[in-house]
């Protein structure tokens, strides 16, 4: 189970940090430290913009302008109830942690019970898969536009992100 979530850039390796902490059966946390590079950012944010849109249940005949609407309205409203704390970032002190390169993520929604899914394609290693609530998901898609923003990458705003703003040295948390 994941009990928290930090996300950061790292100017040095022109990179997003993201440390996922999980909660084991044996109840002892792993940290897992992932580098995720602008190409996989600028993929994973359509993803996250897709899940939103479909956490939001517009009906199929609503005119796309509604459905936007719609959409923006309910991700607003669920990524408040998001427990997410922004900070000012320390430079990561992590010993023996090196982060493992991300060359893919891919987003889903289970069909048994509707939870969202993200699986992370690590380099070298098994994937690492994430079961998160609709308040997780929506509090880390507006993490990932802030990083994305405060990153300069130039990436085009993507309609949940029309809000964010964040002056680039804070970090976020999930928790």
């Amino acid at each position: 189970m994941l009990t928290n979530l930090r996300l950061r850039f790292d100017a040095v390796e022109d990179r997003l940090t993201l440390r996922l902490t999980v909660q084991q059966a044996n109840d002892n946390p792993v940290d897992h430290v992932l580098h995720l590079t602008r190409r996989v950012c600028a993929i994973w944010r359509q993803d996250l913009q897709a899940m939103i849109d479909l956490s939001a249940q517009a009906p199929s005949a609503t005119a796309p302008a509604t459905k936007a609407a719609i959409s923006n309205a309910h991700h607003e409203a669920m990524a408040s109830q998001a427990k997410v704390r922004t900070e000012v970032v320390e430079p990561e002190v992590a010993p023996n942690v090196t982060p493992v390169l991300v060359t893919r993520i891919v987003c889903g929604r289970r069909r048994k019970d509707g939870s969202w899914i993200l699986r992370f394609e690590r380099r070298d290693l098994p994937a690492l898969s994430l079961q998160l609530s609709p308040a997780t998901l929506h509090g880390l898609a507006d993490a990932v536009a802030r990083r994305v923003s405060a990153a300069g990458w130039g990436l085009a705003a993507l309609p949940h992100e029309a809000k964010v703003a964040e002056p680039p040295s804070a970090g976020t948390h999930l928790h």
